[in-house]
Formats: structure tokens, sequence, C-alpha cells
């Protein structure tokens, strides 16, 4: 089973910093840069990751660059089916169709132990000034792929140095393909899913295939298109400040097929959930990055978005790196994130509620993820500059998440290991 985009979707932010906590990718960097880590995403009772990552960026020479990147996610662990907590034991089926089910027990949030995931990603990134050496694109693209989930996507970036290349206006532009290819086909929205006795096989099993002959079921769909302008202003020779605006627009299959919806009967029964076709989202970005006569250097961001789900976040991310003697330095981080619930988010749903199997046009979805939630992660990263052009550094964080109903709370520790070689 795979497709969880919470997963990778943390597995993402966890590694924000991944490749780039130790010597500066500068533009003009001679030579080869060569950046390895390993990134290890610990969620207490729920899912384990294992990322390991490689990093090339070879300069070309006259400003041009070429970046190649590896990612390679190994995922496992119990990941929450979207139930609510009851009072009684819960019986379900296993999310693939298969026949091996399994139980929650009473007050515990309903928890799927079978998942299990691999993820390949590679990208490939070229820099290139443009005739007039003040201006300067980026091409991009990259290929993505899980068990049952493909993306691939390509991007570009065009940049103009104004005011003696003090100030930087960037434009940019992401064009993104997923296809999702579900165990046992796309589930119905809204469709009965009952809770298997004893692991047998469910009502509805065959919800997505091809009852005629057991063809494999055709996969769903996404598109999403991203854009993005942003402006980079030096203030003096110590302080530097970024302001984006970016958007966001996906089309297509935007529903999580393992993810189900409570119906309150007693017992409970189940239906999968339904999303909107489309999501739309707007943000804003601002970053202002101070360096001290000590060499210490504080950088704070804030961004703010807003989707068409009725989903509106705050993050603020705070670094603080301070040297220490003998080329160490160690750099507290601290970030916070909150989040309202999407309009259509639900813990449950009354029988009289829940609307006839594959209707299109009303949502529901118990994932957490779209709940009223907010996390703090605080951690440090220590590292030390081994030789002129190699640096080691190891990142310990806690994140601690809470959320408007039990499923959404949890706690995840946050380990890296990485170097960063320039030859």
């Amino acid at each position: 089973m795979g497709y969880d985009t919470r997963v990778v979707e943390r597995l993402a932010l966890a590694a924000g910093t991944l490749l780039g906590g130790g010597l500066a990718a500068a533009s003009g960097e001679e030579g080869t840069r060569l950046d390895l880590a390993v990134l290890s995403w610990d969620e207490q009772d729920r899912v384990t990751a294992v990322e390991p990552v490689i990093g090339l960026r070879r300069d070309l020479g006259d400003d041009r660059a070429l970046s190649l990147k590896l990612v390679l996610d190994s995922l496992s662990g119990a990941s929450h089916n979207g139930a609510n907590v009851q009072p009684y034991v819960q019986t379900f089926a296993a999310a693939s169709g298969g026949t091996a089910g399994y139980t929650v027990p009473a007050g515990e949030v309903p928890l799927d132990p079978g998942f299990e995931d691999f993820r390949t990603a590679f990208s490939v990134g070229y820099e290139t000034p443009l005739a007039n050496p003040l201006w300067k694109t980026s091409l991009g693209a990259s290929i993505s792929r899980e068990t049952d989930f493909l993306s691939l996507a390509a991007s570009a970036t065009l940049a103009r140095d104004f005011n003696r290349r003090n100030t930087t206006v960037v434009g940019g532009l992401s064009l993104e393909a997923d296809e999702i290819s579900p165990a046992g086909g796309a589930p119905e929205p809204f469709a009965l899913r009952v809770a298997a006795a004893g692991g047998g096989e469910e009502e509805g099993e065959d919800e997505g295939e091809d009852e005629d002959d057991g063809e494999e079921a055709p996969a769903e769909t996404r598109q999403v298109v991203d854009v993005m302008l942003g402006v980079t202003q030096v203030l003096n020779r110590t302080t530097l400040v970024q302001f984006n605006v970016a958007a966001s627009m996906a089309t297509g299959y935007m529903n999580d097929p393992y993810k189900l919806v409570t119906v309150d009967t007693l017992p409970a029964t189940y239906v999968y959930e339904s999303r909107p076709d489309s999501r739309n989202k707007f943000s804003l970005y601002g970053e202002i990055k101070h360096a001290f006569a000590s060499g210490d250097i504080v950088d704070t961001g804030y961004r703010w978005m807003r989707d068409d789900w009725g989903v509106t976040s705050h993050t603020v991310d705070l670094y603080y790196r301070a040297m220490l003697p003998a080329n160490w330095y160690i750099e507290p981080h601290v970030r916070w994130y909150t989040q309202t619930a999407a309009d259509f988010f639900v813990m449950s749903l009354a029988p009289a509620d829940v609307p006839p199997a594959g209707s299109s046009d009303v949502y529901a979805s118990g994932d957490y993820r779209l709940g009223a939630l907010q996390d703090t992660t605080i951690g440090a990263r220590i590292g030390v500059r081994v030789s002129e052009g190699a640096e080691l550094y190891l990142r310990a964080e806690q994140m601690h998440q809470e959320g408007d109903w039990a499923p959404a709370n949890l706690d995840a520790t946050i380990l890296e290991l990485g170097g960063s070689w320039q030859f």
C-alpha cells in the first residue's frame, strides 16, 4: 500500500535543509560539489522512514552549472485510515483489497499497520546566464515513483539583477503530472466499505475493478501548475531580505483512495472519502538573514497560505547559527506551524448525511491532515568544517503535533547525518 502524501510531505519538510546545511552552493563556485545525507523520520507508534540523498553540482564555467539529485525513501509502519476512535473494537479489511484484515482496540486511533512503501525520486537542473549577464535562467526536471504513484515535473525560472546586483527579481513556473494507481482501483466516493469479520473479503471489494475480466483498473491522473514571483534585496553588507508570492493550481484526482469516513451507526460503518477535483493555493513568504561581526547568522522566515478548501496556515521558522572554536558551529532551530480545517473535514457523518455512492458534488474527509492542527519542531544542527572544501554535520529535532481529535496527536524524532565535499 502506498500513496500516503502526508508521509511524503512530512519527509520533504523534515529534509528542507537536507544537502543545504553545509557549504553554500553559491553561483560561480569552482569545481564539483558532492552532498551526501541520510534522514531518519520516526513517528511514535506510527510511520518510520529512512531517506538517503545524493546531490551533485558541477560548475561548467561562465556561471553555468549542472545539478543532479537522487532521493530514496523507505517507509513502513502504521498510518491513520481516516476512521474515528470508538469505545469498542473495530475490525477493518486490508486497504489493498486482500484478505488480511486488522483490528483496532477500543479507545485507540484506527491505524492500518500494513503501511509500507518505497519511493525513488531523481531530479536534474541546469543554470545558465543569458546574452545579457544580468539575466539568468534555471531549468529543471524530476521524476518520482512509488508503489502506486508516479509524478513527472518540469520547472523553469528567470532571474534579473538590478541595482548593481543588490536586487534580484525572479519568476518561476512548474508543471507536474501525477498518475495514481490504487490497489484494486480508485474506490467510488461514499461507497460503503464494510469492516471485515475475521479478515475475510469485504463487501464492495471490487470497487474500481473490471468485474468482467479482472483487468487492471485505469490509473487516475492529476495536474499541478505552480507559479512564483519573488524579490531578494541586499540591505547592507550583513543583511538580506526576501519576499515571494506563489500560487498553485491542482486539478484531477485529489482523493486519498485509502482513507475512510466513519458513519455513526452502531456499530460504525465506513465509506470512502470524497474531495473536490481541484485545489487552488495562494501563499506569501518573507525571510530575513543577518550576519553578525562574530560570524553568527540569524535566519527568520514566515509563510502564510490560503486555499479554496478553507485551509489557512501560518509557518514561522527561526535558525541561529553560532560559530564555535576549531571550525565548529551549532545551529538551533525552532519551527511553529498552525492551520485551520478544510471546509469538508469531518470526524464522522450521521447516517442521514451520507450522500449516495458516487456523488461528485459533495465532499467529506476524515484525514486529520485536513483538520485544524498545530505543530512545533525544536532541535539543532551541529557541524564542523574538516577542511577547506569539506564539512560534516548532524541534526536532531523533535516534532510535536496536536489537533482537534486524537488521530492528529503525534510526536516524531528527526535525525540527519550528512556531509559536503568541494573538489
